[in-house]
Protein backbone atom coordinates (compact mmCIF):
# COMPACT_ATOMS: atom_id res chain seq x y z
CA UNK A 1 0.00 0.00 0.00
CA UNK A 2 3.01 2.25 -0.03
CA UNK A 3 4.70 2.92 -3.27
CA UNK A 4 7.51 4.43 -5.36
CA UNK A 5 8.85 5.13 -8.37
CA UNK A 6 10.77 2.34 -10.67
CA UNK A 7 13.82 4.55 -10.65
CA UNK A 8 15.80 4.23 -7.99
CA UNK A 9 15.04 7.17 -5.31
CA UNK A 10 16.71 10.37 -6.02
CA UNK A 11 17.93 9.41 -9.50
CA UNK A 12 17.60 12.12 -12.23
CA UNK A 13 15.44 10.11 -14.65
CA UNK A 14 11.61 9.11 -13.95
CA UNK A 15 8.46 7.85 -15.44
CA UNK A 16 6.62 10.65 -17.26
CA UNK A 17 9.78 13.35 -16.68
CA UNK A 18 8.42 16.58 -17.80
CA UNK A 19 11.23 16.83 -19.90
CA UNK A 20 9.76 15.70 -23.52
CA UNK A 21 12.24 14.40 -26.21
CA UNK A 22 13.03 16.66 -29.43
CA UNK A 23 10.95 15.79 -32.89
CA UNK A 24 12.70 16.29 -35.93
CA UNK A 25 11.45 20.01 -36.17
CA UNK A 26 12.97 20.87 -32.76
CA UNK A 27 10.01 21.05 -31.08
CA UNK A 28 9.08 19.09 -27.80
CA UNK A 29 7.01 16.19 -27.55
CA UNK A 30 4.07 16.91 -25.01
CA UNK A 31 5.05 14.54 -21.85
CA UNK A 32 2.50 12.17 -20.80
CA UNK A 33 0.08 13.30 -17.49
CA UNK A 34 1.37 11.81 -14.03
CA UNK A 35 -2.40 10.56 -13.84
CA UNK A 36 -4.99 9.57 -16.97
CA UNK A 37 -8.02 7.51 -15.94
CA UNK A 38 -10.10 6.46 -18.99
CA UNK A 39 -13.59 5.26 -18.73
CA UNK A 40 -13.10 3.47 -14.97
CA UNK A 41 -16.21 1.76 -13.29
CA UNK A 42 -15.63 0.21 -9.87
CA UNK A 43 -18.44 -2.00 -8.52
CA UNK A 44 -19.01 -4.31 -5.27
CA UNK A 45 -21.39 -7.05 -6.43
CA UNK A 46 -24.24 -5.49 -8.09
CA UNK A 47 -24.02 -1.87 -6.54
CA UNK A 48 -21.85 0.01 -9.10
CA UNK A 49 -19.78 2.46 -7.11
CA UNK A 50 -18.06 4.67 -10.23
CA UNK A 51 -19.00 4.79 -12.92
CA UNK A 52 -17.38 5.71 -16.54
CA UNK A 53 -15.02 8.14 -14.94
CA UNK A 54 -12.19 9.77 -17.04
CA UNK A 55 -10.26 12.65 -16.17
CA UNK A 56 -6.26 13.02 -16.30
CA UNK A 57 -4.06 15.09 -13.66
CA UNK A 58 -0.92 16.85 -14.99
CA UNK A 59 2.87 16.02 -13.46
CA UNK A 60 3.13 18.12 -10.98
CA UNK A 61 -0.24 19.19 -10.37
CA UNK A 62 -2.67 19.15 -6.90
CA UNK A 63 -5.61 18.17 -7.71
CA UNK A 64 -8.64 17.51 -5.29
CA UNK A 65 -11.15 14.83 -5.39
CA UNK A 66 -14.29 16.13 -3.62
CA UNK A 67 -18.16 15.22 -3.03
CA UNK A 68 -20.40 14.13 -0.44
CA UNK A 69 -19.31 10.73 1.46
CA UNK A 70 -20.57 7.86 -0.06
CA UNK A 71 -20.63 9.01 -3.26
CA UNK A 72 -17.60 6.84 -4.60
CA UNK A 73 -14.10 9.44 -3.74
CA UNK A 74 -12.72 6.38 -2.14
CA UNK A 75 -13.80 4.05 -4.27
CA UNK A 76 -12.32 6.00 -7.51
CA UNK A 77 -9.19 6.30 -5.58
CA UNK A 78 -8.42 2.40 -4.34
CA UNK A 79 -9.66 1.75 -7.92
CA UNK A 80 -6.90 3.82 -9.22
CA UNK A 81 -4.30 2.69 -6.56
CA UNK A 82 -4.95 -1.04 -7.84
CA UNK A 83 -6.50 -2.06 -4.38
CA UNK A 84 -9.73 -3.19 -5.98
CA UNK A 85 -10.60 -4.42 -9.33
CA UNK A 86 -12.08 -1.93 -11.64
CA UNK A 87 -12.72 -1.63 -15.35
CA UNK A 88 -11.72 1.08 -17.92
CA UNK A 89 -8.13 2.41 -18.24
CA UNK A 90 -5.24 3.88 -15.82
CA UNK A 91 -2.33 5.02 -17.10
CA UNK A 92 0.16 6.44 -14.88
CA UNK A 93 3.15 8.46 -16.66
CA UNK A 94 2.32 7.08 -19.95
CA UNK A 95 2.19 3.10 -18.60
CA UNK A 96 -1.18 1.83 -18.50
CA UNK A 97 -1.70 0.06 -15.17
CA UNK A 98 -3.13 -3.40 -14.63
CA UNK A 99 -6.46 -3.86 -12.91
CA UNK A 100 -6.45 -4.98 -8.98
CA UNK A 101 -2.00 -4.45 -9.02
CA UNK A 102 -1.21 -2.56 -6.15
CA UNK A 103 2.61 -3.21 -6.25
CA UNK A 104 2.36 -2.31 -9.84
CA UNK A 105 1.01 1.21 -9.32
CA UNK A 106 3.39 1.36 -6.20
CA UNK A 107 6.55 0.41 -8.33
CA UNK A 108 5.25 3.30 -11.31
CA UNK A 109 5.20 6.23 -9.15
CA UNK A 110 1.93 6.45 -7.12
CA UNK A 111 1.29 6.05 -3.25
CA UNK A 112 -2.00 5.94 -1.22
CA UNK A 113 -2.09 7.04 1.90
CA UNK A 114 -5.39 5.18 2.87
CA UNK A 115 -8.40 6.32 4.53
CA UNK A 116 -7.99 5.92 8.31
CA UNK A 117 -4.40 5.20 8.28
CA UNK A 118 -3.93 1.87 8.07
CA UNK A 119 -1.07 1.47 10.50
CA UNK A 120 0.58 -1.85 11.98
CA UNK A 121 -0.36 -0.54 15.55
CA UNK A 122 1.84 -3.17 17.14
CA UNK A 123 4.74 -2.18 15.43
CA UNK A 124 6.74 1.62 16.38
CA UNK A 125 6.07 4.34 14.76
CA UNK A 126 9.40 4.35 13.27
CA UNK A 127 9.07 1.16 11.50
CA UNK A 128 5.88 1.73 9.71
CA UNK A 129 6.99 4.70 8.22
CA UNK A 130 10.35 2.30 7.35
CA UNK A 131 7.97 0.21 5.23
CA UNK A 132 7.30 2.95 2.89
CA UNK A 133 11.00 2.14 1.46
CA UNK A 134 10.11 -1.85 1.07
CA UNK A 135 8.65 -1.43 -2.84
CA UNK A 136 12.31 0.09 -3.45
CA UNK A 137 14.20 -1.88 -1.65
CA UNK A 138 14.63 -4.36 1.08
CA UNK A 139 17.75 -3.29 2.77
CA UNK A 140 16.92 -2.01 5.92
CA UNK A 141 20.45 -0.04 5.92
CA UNK A 142 20.13 1.44 2.47
CA UNK A 143 15.91 2.07 3.41
CA UNK A 144 17.76 3.82 6.58
CA UNK A 145 20.32 5.89 4.73
CA UNK A 146 18.52 7.24 2.20
CA UNK A 147 17.16 10.29 1.18
CA UNK A 148 13.48 9.34 0.88
CA UNK A 149 13.52 8.21 4.36
CA UNK A 150 15.07 11.64 5.81
CA UNK A 151 12.47 13.99 4.02
CA UNK A 152 9.58 11.07 5.46
CA UNK A 153 11.53 12.12 9.24
CA UNK A 154 12.05 15.63 8.82
CA UNK A 155 8.12 15.92 7.62
CA UNK A 156 6.95 16.03 10.85
CA UNK A 157 9.63 17.72 13.60
CA UNK A 158 7.12 17.30 16.39
CA UNK A 159 6.52 13.62 16.29
CA UNK A 160 10.43 12.85 16.67
CA UNK A 161 10.19 12.02 20.63
CA UNK A 162 7.48 9.07 19.74
CA UNK A 163 8.63 7.20 16.88
CA UNK A 164 9.69 4.58 18.82
CA UNK A 165 6.22 4.28 20.38
CA UNK A 166 3.92 1.94 18.93
CA UNK A 167 1.51 3.30 16.76
CA UNK A 168 -1.48 2.22 18.16
CA UNK A 169 -0.67 4.26 21.07
CA UNK A 170 -0.38 7.21 19.31
CA UNK A 171 -3.32 10.07 19.04
CA UNK A 172 -5.04 10.22 16.12
CA UNK A 173 -3.75 12.85 14.93
CA UNK A 174 -0.16 11.51 15.36
CA UNK A 175 -1.24 8.59 13.45
CA UNK A 176 -2.59 10.38 10.15
CA UNK A 177 1.00 11.97 10.51
CA UNK A 178 3.29 8.51 10.67
CA UNK A 179 1.18 7.48 7.69
CA UNK A 180 1.93 10.72 5.50
CA UNK A 181 5.47 9.98 6.30
CA UNK A 182 5.34 5.87 5.61
CA UNK A 183 4.31 7.27 1.80
CA UNK A 184 7.02 9.90 1.59
CA UNK A 185 9.15 7.46 2.56
CA UNK A 186 8.46 5.26 -0.80
CA UNK A 187 9.45 8.34 -2.64
CA UNK A 188 6.49 9.02 -4.42
CA UNK A 189 5.99 10.79 -7.80
CA UNK A 190 2.18 11.13 -7.15
CA UNK A 191 1.12 11.08 -3.32
CA UNK A 192 -2.77 10.24 -3.02
CA UNK A 193 -3.92 11.07 -0.02
CA UNK A 194 -7.40 9.82 0.98
CA UNK A 195 -9.74 11.83 3.90
CA UNK A 196 -6.59 13.38 5.69
CA UNK A 197 -8.37 15.25 8.10
CA UNK A 198 -10.79 12.44 9.18
CA UNK A 199 -11.69 12.95 12.25
CA UNK A 200 -9.09 15.06 13.67
CA UNK A 201 -8.93 18.53 15.56
CA UNK A 202 -8.96 21.22 13.08
CA UNK A 203 -5.38 22.57 14.37
CA UNK A 204 -3.88 19.07 13.66
CA UNK A 205 -6.07 18.95 10.32
CA UNK A 206 -4.13 22.52 9.71
CA UNK A 207 -1.04 20.95 10.41
CA UNK A 208 -1.68 18.01 7.78
CA UNK A 209 -2.53 19.86 4.88
CA UNK A 210 0.54 22.52 5.71
CA UNK A 211 2.73 19.40 5.71
CA UNK A 212 0.79 18.03 2.10
CA UNK A 213 1.40 21.74 0.82
CA UNK A 214 5.02 21.49 1.44
CA UNK A 215 5.43 18.01 -0.15
CA UNK A 216 3.61 19.81 -3.39
CA UNK A 217 6.03 22.58 -3.56
CA UNK A 218 8.90 20.07 -3.33
CA UNK A 219 7.42 18.77 -6.74
CA UNK A 220 5.66 16.13 -5.75
CA UNK A 221 1.79 15.26 -7.86
CA UNK A 222 -0.79 15.33 -5.47
CA UNK A 223 -3.96 14.15 -4.61
CA UNK A 224 -6.10 14.74 -1.84
CA UNK A 225 -9.52 12.83 -1.45
CA UNK A 226 -12.02 15.52 0.86
CA UNK A 227 -15.04 15.88 1.68
CA UNK A 228 -14.80 19.56 2.39
CA UNK A 229 -13.89 21.37 -1.06
CA UNK A 230 -13.19 24.96 0.82
CA UNK A 231 -10.44 23.40 2.65
CA UNK A 232 -8.70 21.13 -0.18
CA UNK A 233 -8.75 24.07 -2.70
CA UNK A 234 -6.18 25.98 0.05
CA UNK A 235 -3.41 23.35 -1.60
CA UNK A 236 -5.56 22.05 -4.80
CA UNK A 237 -5.61 24.29 -7.65
CA UNK A 238 -8.12 22.66 -9.32
CA UNK A 239 -11.11 19.71 -8.31
CA UNK A 240 -12.97 16.44 -9.77
CA UNK A 241 -15.81 16.25 -7.75
CA UNK A 242 -17.76 12.57 -7.52
CA UNK A 243 -22.02 12.54 -6.84
CA UNK A 244 -23.44 9.37 -7.05
CA UNK A 245 -20.72 7.79 -8.44
CA UNK A 246 -20.52 9.81 -11.97
CA UNK A 247 -17.18 11.91 -11.84
CA UNK A 248 -17.30 15.56 -13.14
CA UNK A 249 -14.35 17.39 -13.82
CA UNK A 250 -14.08 21.13 -12.65
CA UNK A 251 -11.40 23.19 -13.84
Amino acid sequence: MNPVNPAAPGSPAAPGSPAGSATRAGSATPAAPALAVRGLSVAYGDMVAVHDATFSIAAGEACAITGPNGNGKSSLLMGIAGLIRRRGRVEIFGAVAPSGDVRWAARHGLTLVPERRQLYPGLSALDNIMLGCYCWTSSLRRARNSRPFGTAIDLFPELKGQLRQQAGTLSGGQQQMVAIMRGLASDPKILAVDEPCLGLAEAVARRVYAALAEIHEAGTTLIVVEEAPKRALTICNRRVEVRNGVVLDTP
